[in-house]
């Protein structure tokens, strides 16, 4: 039993899918990218080359949709780390690119490449991370090697899939040319794909330049790929929901779209971080009851198109691991999870809109995913879970504690936190840090004693070697893609 919430009848889902094609058939879409608006008026698409705009039929649209497998996997460099997508799963993943971090004395700071090494490193010891994101954005490098010591960094201190990069030709293909030399070659990374990407639109309408280039050289490398539009009710985007849904539905098909155009059976995913702007302030609400709602919608979207989906949950404008980011952080994770995304991005980690990433905001939020999964895998009834034989058995008197049955159920019955509090108050436990201190000290046990699996020397030899030799290009402006 998985639980799902699913907000739309099938005759509201017909009619969002008719008002986006009445979209995409006549508004259009802004693509900046020659190539690609070449690849989509030789499939049938309308393109006014002065006004860079492309019309895309629904006979069009739908043909290009056919094309996007309804299944797809991602893996690690180590064997057993295999997501499957379209099955039914949700996964989830740490926070992305972060600029700074919080200390644990509540101090905020540029974020470093020894960050980097260690939330790579945390996120491979938290059960509850089925992914590794890129949760820091280092300033203490190059901004155009920053892919490359992501994806070196991540390879080395980390053995659950990574992102890889989207931003132009040439740094999408470095770490497409990395990730084959941890796969043993370009062939086998097209057959186990390593490397998650993101190709987000630029709300309204916009296919940007750069990331459409990335999205071109995934596509042709078997990379799966993210369309997440980050829409803003009020903003950039119509303020009703409805509208909202629209005009990203139009984006993530576009994006789709072109994906299919250039290779068929691109592995893509409908994504969404859509959320309303604050109208008091003028500034993005990820926390926002709002962004779960869309994550309802978005989600059964996708499975409208059988597309497999990705949302974003663990989200907060909170300034630091408090009650507002407790709280914002679990009800938009649960939401997304409730909604069936197979894969939910910024689980974990994430303050301030995710400008910030907390150390001991991602245990305690690794605790929040673990809640959050047992929830939604919902309540087995079979034969040995109804457990009449063991009630009749203890009768009105006894006791289930020492029960054989309850021994061989209580793990995987009932989830255990490893950072939140259970129990009675004692006299030393005083202070509303108690928490924050808890799940820092666990961070720092972790950082101490966890060991990854070691990554092959000659590979990690040659991922050195990749990097000293980009070292020796013309820097090329770079800039951390939106991950939220």
């Amino acid at each position: 039993m998985t639980l799902r919430v699913e907000p739309f009848t099938k005759g509201e889902l017909a009619r969002i899918h008719g008002a986006t094609v009445r979209i995409l058939e006549g508004t259009g879409i802004r693509i900046l990218e020659p190539e690609a608006a070449k690849l989509l008026e030789a499939a049938g698409a309308s393109w006014d080359p002065s006004a860079r705009i492309a019309k895309i039929p629904e006979p069009v649209l739908k043909e290009l949709l056919m094309r996007a497998p309804s299944r797809f996997k991602l893996y690690g460099r180590e064997p057993k780390r295999v997501l499957s997508f379209g099955e039914g799963n949700v996964y989830m993943s740490t926070m992305g690119t972060a600029v700074q971090v919080e200390d644990p004395d509540g101090s905020v700071r540029p974020a470093s490449l020894k960050d980097v090494e260690n939330f790579y490193r945390l996120s491979d010891a938290l059960p509850c991370m089925d992914h590794s994101s890129w949760v820091v954005w280092p300033r203490d490098v190059p901004d155009s090697l920053v892919h490359i010591y992501e994806v070196l960094y991540g390879f080395k201190y980390n053995a659950k899939s990574i992102d890889g990069y989207n931003w132009g030709r040439q740094y999408s293909q470095d770490t497409i040319d990395m990730a084959a030399i941890v796969a043993g070659g370009v062939e086998e990374l097209m057959r186990r794909p390593l490397l998650l990407g993101f190709t987000n639109p630029v709300s309204p309408l916009t296919l940007a330049k750069e990331t459409t280039e990335g999205l071109l050289v995934f596509a042709r490398h078997g990379q799966p790929c993210i369309m997440p539009p980050e829409c803003m009710a009020g903003g950039t985007a119509p303020s009703t929901l409805a509208g909202v849904l629209v005009q990203q539905n139009a984006e993530v098909l576009a994006s789709i779209a072109v994906a299919q155009a250039a290779r068929k059976g691109a592995p893509v995913f409908y994504g969404s971080v859509s959320t309303i702007m604050d109208m008091r302030i003028g500034a993005v609400a990820l926390g926002a009851p709002e962004a779960g709602l869309l994550s309802l919608g978005a989600a059964q979207l996708a499975r409208y198109y059988g597309i497999p989906s990705r949302g974003t949950g663990g989200n907060t404008e909170a300034l630091t691991s408090d009650y507002q980011a407790g709280a914002e952080s679990a009800t938009t994770l649960l939401l997304a999870a409730l909604a069936g995304f197979d894969f939910i991005y910024d689980s974990a980690g994430g303050l301030e809109s995710s400008l910030t990433a907390s150390y001991a905001k991602l245990l305690l939020d690794s605790d929040v995913c673990g809640g959050v999964q047992r929830t939604v895998s919902g309540i087995d009834v079979s034969d040995d879970t109804l457990a009449i034989e063991v009630i009749e058995a203890v009768g009105l008197k006894g006791a289930y504690l020492s029960h054989p049955h309850t021994l061989s159920h209580f793990k995987s019955e009932h989830f255990q936190p490893a950072t939140f509090h259970r129990g009675g108050r004692t006299s030393r436990e005083k202070s509303d840090r108690v928490l924050k201190d808890r799940a820092q000290a666990r961070c720092d046990r972790i950082l101490k004693d966890h060991r990854v699996e070691p990554l092959d020397e000659t590979i990690e030899a040659r991922l050195h070697e990749f990097l000293k030799k980009a070292m020796k290009r013309p820097a090329v402006p770079a800039t951390p893609i939106p991950a939220a």
